[in-house]
């Protein structure tokens, strides 16, 4: 970056891996669950991330085979050269198949939000025409049957013309459109065919004296002509399947490393993210049981890592729990040598994904044909046994850092990009290492934001700086995720303010009541009805994972905190009981406008969240401002110590039932101009605000919604800019107590001339965004640290001053104005480590708050529920 854009800057991003901080997925997908039960014979599969079976009876797994007669109606001829649903897609109803496949999906993948690698199998007929040659011939002669039929006056050529463009098309529709259905109703899978792409250099069988393991021209620009296939995909699973006569020979690897080649270049194709490539291996030879050689597990499985495939699934057939014989040896294997290399292979990906590429991305080899490979040094590693399991003992040393750097570049996950300069530049007095750092691009794939170290979200109606002014804030430098056109309402977060999500009743500044006024006086069973259109209407993808707040201020659940201009609700409770009861007492009177009150204020707002669950189940919903804690004992001249009042605590222990239905609470830690200056004042009010919110947080059981406090970049009701304390106190203070992020909130007076747009712009770029990217990358470390990137590092001491900030011995944040040769499409910011160690100066004053399902001190453990 600093020198020239070497070939990873050309290397597009993929999304990130199903699990986090695993760049290498590893799956076992063979029939062998029979082995205990009838030979007493048990494999050791705990190193594999999926476990699956392609059997019938099976459903619910991480790994879904779709054979033929599973998804739809798939047409083919059967080995008896019987039509099956039309027999050619030309013939078949795709009307039908489609309406068949939802059934079908919720048979063998029940969850809607699971997520897994999904594959369809459909090996029949191939979709180019050229390609459906021996026993496939019966689909091309079928097709020249139908139109010869048809037009019997037709030459010949016409004829094989018309019948090739027909099957091709009908073929391309009936993938292409099976694809794209099976995505809607399974959005978290990862959907491919099977054996696609295949490059078809299977010319070893005819000799090996001149093999050179090359896909033939021809079969690579029938693999572009794919193209539909290849960007209508979310993954791609081709085959390294090796016969016996490639054993332990140079040929294996360059059939496999031009079979893996050819993957990834056409997962690239598009301009979408590249797909993630999972190679299917065979632990056996084909039609054999003889095992792979220990020099073949490198072939097939190191060549396939080594190029940057996202996983390996080790597939096989009945044959492998046929006996005892066949079960006993398969377990020897995967307790030995598989076993072995297997944990070998995972844990140098892992270790060169966090040191080359700063566990943004996957290493894959700077020269593809080259013979480098991610294993771990024997020099400073060795696997052990620890009772049932291996066990990887030793680290990385500077040889082994050195070696993956000349050898390994990165492909980034999804909203990151590489950079790499390896030559030390004069005016610079440290050597930058490879990382993935922030793109200039939102994130549109990341692990679900609840699982994120800490993000910064834009919530402002700024859009008028760029479309009326010119004033382009570009605000995805920072990542801050801002929706389009940074409205309030998007794919990443949606606002739902008071006349947008049914019919929320409430009464207008003159008195007025709108829908009944208060919420007894209104329809629940109306507002949820209307509620569930609105929804539908602002969040229209099922799969929706982005914040979903809901804004109602007009007044609050706690029939005490209805003060000043909301005591208009007591009065209209009180009015209602009034008319009901006309002979009861003042205190009778009291108590009942109460309870009806709190009664229905808790089913309007606890329905409408269960409501936004039901439909929309990966959404992080909350209500705006809540909980609070109202410290604002500042204004009065006394000793302000920031805590929030015993009274106002109990308050919100009584919400409890608000805090069990959310999954992500929204306070605010606003900050008033008569705070500006008083930065301790500023640091107190703040962190007890946030600490009120992860107070009530840690209440919930068995998981616990997000804390997302809500800020501000100015003081309140003005266009003066927080101090770099004050950011500090309000988003660093966030950080470091384990808030899951912040919303960075503000109204149009951001926009209200060409002047305060470039002033917000002055602000992000000399200020804001610098620290954003220190606050953001020093989460990320220490959840890569201390918490095994399944937790979010949060303070041993809330009071403490201890501050997830880079330490600025070790890393330098620097602006791209000050980037030399810099190029138009590069990061606003580059994160440079100095040569030296970094010492993670956080790892005492933090501990780990883990994310659901794992747990330990280091969120290590994979938990129970």
């Amino acid at each position: 970056m600093l020198d020239s854009f070497t070939d990873a800057q050309t290397i597009k991003p993929t999304r990130w891996p199903l699990y986090q901080g695993k760049p290498l997925l590893l799956a076992w997908n063979a029939p062998t669950e029979d082995c205990r039960p009838r030979h007493n014979v048990h494999l050791q599969l705990n190193q594999f991330h999926i476990v699956a079976t392609p059997n019938e009876g099976f459903t619910k797994q991480n790994l879904t085979i779709f054979y033929k007669d599973r998804l739809g109606f798939y047409p083919y001829y059967n080995s008896e050269k019987n039509p099956v649903n039309g027999g050619l897609p030309q013939i078949a109803s795709l009307t039908q198949h489609l309406k068949k496949m939802p059934q079908d999906i919720e048979k063998y993948i029940h969850n809607p939000a699971a997520k897994g690698l999904a594959i369809i199998d459909w090996e029949e007929w191939r979709p180019l025409w050229i390609r459906n040659w021996d026993n496939k011939n019966i689909y091309r002669n079928q097709s020249l049957h139908l139109v010869s039929k048809k037009n019997p006056l037709w030459d010949q050529g016409r004829v094989k013309r018309i019948a090739q463009q027909e099957f091709e098309m009908s073929g391309r529709n009936f993938m292409l459109e099976s694809l794209q259905v099976a995505k809607s109703l399974r959005p978290n899978q990862l959907w491919g065919f099977y054996l696609f792409p295949d490059c078809y250099n299977h010319d070893y069988l005819k000799s090996l004296e001149s093999y050179t393991g090359r896909c033939p021209d021809p079969e690579i620009a029938r693999n572009d002509q794919l193209r539909w296939l290849w960007t209508e995909s979310t993954a791609l699973f081709p085959s390294v399947y090796i016969g016996s006569v490639l054993r332990s020979t140079v040929f294996a690897r360059q059939f496999v490393r031009n079979r893996v080649k050819e993957g990834m270049r056409v997962a690239s194709l598009g301009s979408d993210l590249a797909r993630p490539v999972f190679v299917y291996v065979r632990p056996t030879y084909i039609n054999e049981l003889e095992l792979l050689t220990e020099i073949d597990l490198v072939s097939t499985i190191g060549e396939s890592v080594a190029l940057g495939a996202a996983g390996i699934i080790l597939w096989g057939d009945a044959s492998y729990a046929s006996s005892i014989a066949s079960c006993s040896s398969l377990a020897d294997y995967v307790r030995g040598p598989l076993g072995h290399y297997l944990l070998n292979v995972s844990t140098a990906a892992e270790q060169c994904s966090h040191s080359v590429c700063g566990s943004r991305g996957r290493c894959m080899r700077r020269q593809p044909d080259s013979d480098s490979y991610l294993h771990l040094d024997p020099q400073f590693y060795k696997i052990v046994v620890q009772g049932k399991h291996l066990a990887v003992e030793g680290h990385v040393e500077p040889e082994e850092l050195n070696y993956l750097r000349e050898n390994f570049i990165c492909q980034c996950f999804s909203g990151y990009q590489g950079y790499n300069s390896m030559d030390t530049i004069a005016q610079w007095t440290f050597q930058p290492i490879f990382l993935c750092i922030l793109l200039i691009c939102p994130i549109m794939s990341h692990p679900t934001w609840s699982e994120f170290p800490f993000f910064t979200v834009w919530n402002a109606p700024t859009e008028k700086c760029a479309s009326e002014y010119g004033v382009d804030l570009d605000l995805s430098v920072f990542n801050i995720i801002h929706n389009q056109n940074e409205s309030f309402i998007g794919s990443q977060m949606t606002i739902f303010y008071s006349d947008k999500l049914g019919f929320y009743p409430y009464y207008t500044e003159k008195y007025e009541s709108v829908y009944g006024g208060v919420p007894q006086n209104s329809s629940l069973h109306k507002h949820l009805s209307q509620a569930q259109s609105d929804l539908q209407k602002n969040i229209p993808e099922k799969n929706f994972s982005g914040l979903a707040v809901v804004d109602w201020e007009s007044w609050r659940p706690v029939w005490e905190r209805n003060w000043d201009k909301k005591e208009v609700y007591q009065k209209g409770s009180r009015t209602l009981v009034e008319a009901e009861h006309p002979d009861w007492k003042p205190e009778q009177v009291e108590a009942e406008a109460k309870k009806n009150f709190e009664g229905a204020a808790k089913g309007f707002i606890e329905q409408t969240i269960k409501l936004g669950l039901e439909k929309r189940p990966g959404g992080l919903w909350g209500f705006y401002g809540f909980p609070c804690c109202y410290n604002y004992q500042y204004k009065q001249n006394k000793t302000y110590t920031g805590e929030c009042p015993p009274l106002e605590v109990n308050r919100n222990n009584n919400l409890s039932w608000l805090w069990n239905v959310s999954t992500a609470l929204y306070p605010d830690i606003y900050m008033d101009l008569s705070l500006r200056g008083r930065d301790r004042d500023v640091l107190l009010y703040a962190r007890h605000r946030i600490m009120e919110g992860m107070r009530v947080r840690d209440q919930v059981a068995p998981i616990q919604p997000v804390v997302i406090p809500y800020a501000r970049i100015v003081y309140t009701y003005s266009m003066t800019f927080l101090s770099q304390e004050d950011l500090v106190h309000t988003i660093g203070e966030s950080a470091a107590l384990g808030a899951a992020g912040v919303v960075l909130w503000g109204d149009a007076l951001y926009s209200t001339n060409k002047s305060t747009c470039l002033a917000v712009k002055n602000y992000l770029d000399e200020t804001l965004g610098r620290y954003l990217v220190n606050v953001t990358e020093s989460a990320y470390l220490c959840s890569k640290v201390l918490c095994s990137f399944n937790g979010r590092c949060v303070r041993r001491d809330p009071g403490s001053s201890a501050y997830l900030h880079l330490d600025p011995a070790v890393w330098t944040v620097i602006p791209r104005a000050k980037l030399p040769d810099q190029q138009p499409n590069s990061p606003s910011y580059v994160i440079q480590m100095n040569n030296k160690q970094e010492g993670y100066h956080f790892t005492k004053q933090f501990k780990c708050q883990c994310y659901p399902h794992w747990e330990g001190e280091h969120c290590e453990k994979k938990g129970d529920s």
